[in-house]
């Protein structure tokens, strides 16, 4: 499964989130039961991690949405003159194994102009 590129707009100092619907290649629900999730956020691949987002659970199998947050302590981390990337994997627990990547693209910080 080829991972689906989605830019992001952060506004530094706010909390930011999205939902994701996750699909297997007929359009079917996947279970998403004893699954974990990771997305980073960071200047480039092997670059030091800026931020992480968190993710609601549980997860189930009828349920075949996450939630992904980044804090505003996360969003804090990040400077609005510096470009950034970001990616999202799912883990199976069951089986071990990592998936591809299910989500990727670049992130455009916006600063705010009041100072928090």
């Amino acid at each position: 499964m080829a991972a689906a590129k989605h830019n992001i707009i952060v506004s530094r100092g706010e909390d930011f989130s999205f939902t994701l619907t996750v699909t297997d290649s007929s359009g079917g629900n996947v279970d998403l039961s004893n699954n974990t999730f990771s997305a980073e956020i960071r200047r480039d691949g092997g670059k030091p991690l800026v931020a992480s987002f968190s993710f609601g659970a549980p997860f189930g199998a009828d349920t075949h949405q996450i939630t992904a947050t980044l804090s505003q302590t996360e969003t804090l981390k990040l400077d609005g003159n510096v470009n950034y990337k970001w990616d999202m994997f799912r883990t199976d627990d069951d089986a071990g194994t990592t998936t591809s990547r299910l989500i990727y693209g670049d992130v455009k910080v916006e600063n705010n102009v009041t100072d928090i």
